[in-house]
């Protein structure tokens, strides 16, 4: 029987502008080998702007990459037409393939009631973006949702990064084949993988928020900062961008309670903040009149109040200090960094009784934060000996560390562990502060007198936390013992014989080798372990990377210390000379 023209043409000879025949499969298709597929959809008509050249190539590479589009007529010689209603995404996945292939086996119904007992019992109550009715909606809808699948894998690798998690369970529950760290990588890649076939922008728009937030809490967790901030920068948009559309699907929220959007709005301003300071980055999120408000009440539940004073820690910091922090804004005073410090003060009541697991992250966040306006006022040349203000005394750190000190005295280690490695590196930067003011004091003023403490007691005290606390004795100990071993050595045998580690060699001798070195400072720590990703480094150019211990490490950056400094009195000077 010989091809006769149709009304309709099929899609691969509507596009490569060839003339159309019947029976299908066409003429053309056949040989060009081309699914022959007709679209139900109307085609607008007039003269389109489609260029022709490579459609042959673009349309053979599509049927690799693609689904078929909803409401498609396929044409086959043995069953004839037929119509299917075929799901397609918007855009090609990223991957390169039509379909996302789950891992069998990788989410076990243990592994995520696990997950989901240790994140609503402790970690909640400072991350609140999920509640339990509305997970385990999305834990039903898993096995025949790919958004509530991907969102369901990204929040149990969040989980399982987390180092309290580690502590109490045992990656062969899960899995008998790998490690902790290779089962958690697997998790991520799954989610990652799982991502990278939904189109985030389109609804649900608050779950692709919530994935994107999780996946860099996984990041953070693994010390990879660049892709962190980059699912942080994602979160931040996403929300942004919803806010501005007003789409309603994004404020859809778990068990249709409004208060849980104004938390997501803070939980990612927040972290935001946090991450900025940190590693001086901009902020996207802006606190307006419209920004979603929290209530303030004296009969809010614990973990609600907790997560309110949280939010009054961070909320000062907006743009126009972190315009100054990273030196873009010059204009500063120090009436209001005085402010600032009284904000922060009364932010967190010193008679304010919560868990512990909510007074561990409020108050160590709150020391940190102090510490880093007190470095803004070195940059800025306010401090002295003698200030008007005693937030601006140049030995201002060692009231902070006793605070903190006399803080975390009174809390257990399981509910610093719940935070993880953001806590751990908040008292770090506390300490290497420390560390910077005490080796500008004489002998005398570093020991303690009678029954009161002394810098030489937080100083132990905070090396001993981030000795105890999972992470940090890989992590950050050692870069805090070099640190110490360089601007302070006559502390560094008192420290690593109260923490038990063999002693240290002398600051001007040379670099030790591995039988001489602290089992926690032998060759199985590396500088990529350190504050950031394999990418970056806080070494001295031209040093070696494997003799990270004889690297001259620039801390004066790292602290902000002596960036400015003011010529204000002699004491100062020599403080300043340690950072020349």
């Amino acid at each position: 029987m010989s091809d006769s023209p149709v009304k309709q043409a099929c899609e691969a000879c509507r596009r490569r502008k060839v003339k159309c025949t019947s029976p299908r499969p066409c003429k053309q298709c056949r040989s060009a080998g081309l699914v022959c597929r007709t679209s139900m959809q109307k085609q607008r008509k007039g003269r389109q702007s489609e260029k022709t050249a490579n459609v042959l190539s673009e349309l053979r590479s599509k049927e690799n990459v693609q689904a078929l589009p909803r409401e498609t007529s396929i044409y086959s010689p043995s069953t004839g037409p037929r119509i299917e209603s075929v799901t397609t995404p918007l855009s090609p996945p990223a991957s390169g393939r039509c379909h996302f292939s789950r891992t069998a086996g990788l989410l076990s119904s243990s592994l995520i009631d696990d997950c989901s007992e240790y994140f609503f019992s402790r970690m909640r109550g400072t991350v609140p973006i999920l509640q339990p009715c509305g997970f385990q909606k999305q834990i039903d809808l898993a096995g025949s949702c790919l958004h509530a699948y991907c969102l369901v894998t990204a929040f149990c690798a969040f989980v399982v990064t987390q180092t309290g998690f580690s502590v109490e369970y045992d990656s062969m529950n899960y899995s008998d084949k790998c490690s902790l760290e290779d089962f958690r990588g697997s998790l991520i890649t799954e989610a990652t993988e799982a991502r990278r076939h939904i189109d985030p922008v389109t609804d649900p728009v608050r779950q692709s928020i919530i994935i994107a937030f999780l996946l860099y809490g996984c990041h953070i967790g693994l010390g990879n900062q660049r892709h962190a901030y980059y699912y942080l920068r994602e979160a931040t948009t996403l929300y942004t961008a919803s806010a501005l559309d007003d789409q309603t699907s994004s404020r859809q929220v778990d068990d249709d309670d409004p208060s849980e959007e104004g938390k997501l709005f803070w939980l990612l301003v927040i972290s935001e903040r946090a991450h900025a300071i940190r590693r001086h980055r901009p902020i996207t999120l802006q606190v307006t009149s419209e920004s979603p408000q929290l209530e303030d009440d004296i009969n809010l539940p614990t973990s609600t109040a907790g997560f309110l004073c949280l939010v009054n820690l961070y909320r000062p910091f907006d743009e126009s200090f972190l315009g100054q922090w990273n030196g873009i804004n010059a204009t500063c005073s120090i009436e209001s960094l005085v402010q600032l410090q009284e904000r922060i003060q009364n932010a967190v009541p010193a008679d304010l009784d919560l868990p512990d697991i909510l007074m561990a992250d409020l108050r160590v966040s709150q020391q940190w934060l102090r510490i880093m306006i007190w470095q803004l006022s070195t940059t800025a040349g306010f401090l002295s000996t003698s200030p008007t203000h005693a937030c601006m005394d140049f030995r201002h750190p060692l009231q902070i560390a006793e605070d903190l000190c006399l803080a975390t005295w009174k809390l257990s280690k399981q509910s610093m562990e719940t935070h993880g490695i953001g806590l751990i590196e908040k008292l770090f930067e506390v300490a290497c502060t420390l560390v910077d003011v005490m080796a500008c004091l004489s002998v005398a003023g570093l020991r303690s007198s009678g029954f009161k403490l002394g810098p030489q007691d937080y100083l132990k005290h905070l090396c001993t936390l981030i000795h105890d606390l999972p992470g940090g004795r890989r992590r950050y100990l050692p870069l805090l013992l070099t640190k110490i071993r360089q601007s302070l050595s006559s502390m560094i045998a008192p420290i690593t014989i109260h923490l038990n580690l063999q002693p240290y060699p002398p600051a001007d001798s040379s670099v030790p080798n591995s039988d001489t070195l602290s089992p926690i400072v032998s060759s199985q720590i590396s500088l990529q372990e350190g504050l950031t990703d394999s990418t970056s480094t806080d070494m001295h150019p031209g040093s070696a990377p494997g003799n990270w211990m004889d690297s001259n490490f620039n801390y004066a950056e790292m602290s902000r210390i002596g960036d400015k400094t003011p010529e204000i009195d002699e004491a100062f000077l020599q403080y300043s000379s340690y950072f020349s």
